[in-house]
């Protein structure tokens, strides 16, 4: 049972969706993993992931880093986190539950903190850079990546991809979070106390390949979110979901996926 820690997550956090998150890993993870590099992660350093689900970055950062800290909200994940850690023979990581908010965790420990598609599920996105903040030592960094969740389309247009944003702005506008906040990382950074470092973005393709249908599966992943908000009737989820796969399975139509938003920023010396 997952606790309820404040905001709310829009995704369920069980083992039905662990298959989704492993293939979202696919996705992103080699650019998420280009990124710590240019960061500069390596030997010798604490690294903090906040919302890590099945740990597959921290798992990673275990291998570049001395010592890894991952948090979720999720027992499952985290025990399956820590069942393929231990498969691995990774004995520098501790998996605890927490939020980002009330952790538990000391000040200035941290020469690296990450977080992936969390703050935009986050009503005070910038209360919790500030959070990331305190667990930094002078000069760490705080990398983010957060997407612009409005940015997935479908060329040609089709139907199902024409209503993902109409869903997206929704969906905001009833948890009053923001889902395409990924273009606002900067901005919410420099006003958590941090000093820019990089920013960069990029947005997945597809013509065809499973991983074209990984937004229609998040968007039915959340369907019980958007039902029980009132942003659309069972009936229209259908519709949207039937005619996303349909653009899915046509290998004359191109999905574009979220747009990705990359943040490297440093606390003040």
């Amino acid at each position: 049972m997952m606790p309820d820690f404040g905001d709310r997550y829009n995704l369920p956090a069980s083992r039905t969706d662990h298959d989704r998150l492993r293939m979202l890993c696919e996705i992103h993870d080699p650019h998420t993993h280009e990124l710590l590099r240019q960061a500069g992660l390596g030997a010798g350093h604490k690294f903090l992931e906040m919302g890590c689900g099945l740990g597959y970055i921290s798992r990673w950062a275990a291998t570049q880093a001395s010592h890894v800290t991952a948090l979720d909200l999720s027992e499952e994940h985290l025990a399956e986190a820590g069942r393929m850690g231990q498969a691995a023979g990774l004995c520098n990581i501790e998996w605890r539950q927490a939020n980002i908010y009330d952790h538990g965790l000391s000040e200035e420990t941290f020469d690296y903190t990450y977080s992936r598609w969390i703050l935009v599920h986050l009503n005070r996105p910038v209360d919790a850079m500030r959070k990331l903040l305190g667990l930094l030592k002078p000069g760490g960094l705080m990398v983010c990546e957060e997407p612009v969740v409005d940015s997935a389309y479908s060329e040609p247009p089709t139907e199902g991809y024409d209503r993902h944003p109409q869903l997206v702005h929704g969906l905001s506008a009833t948890r009053k979070v923001d889902y395409s906040g990924g273009r606002r990382l900067h901005t919410w950074a420099a006003e958590a106390g941090f000093e820019i470092v990089d920013v960069r973005a990029y947005q997945p393709h597809y013509l065809s390949g499973p991983h074209k249908g990984f937004w229609s599966w998040t968007v039915e992943a959340a369907g019980p979110s958007l039902l029980a908000d009132g942003v659309l009737t069972q009936e229209d989820l259908q519709k949207v979901l039937s005619a996303m796969r349909v653009a899915d399975g046509d290998p004359n139509v191109m999905v574009a996926g979220y747009r990705n938003h990359q943040l490297i920023a440093r606390k003040p010396r």
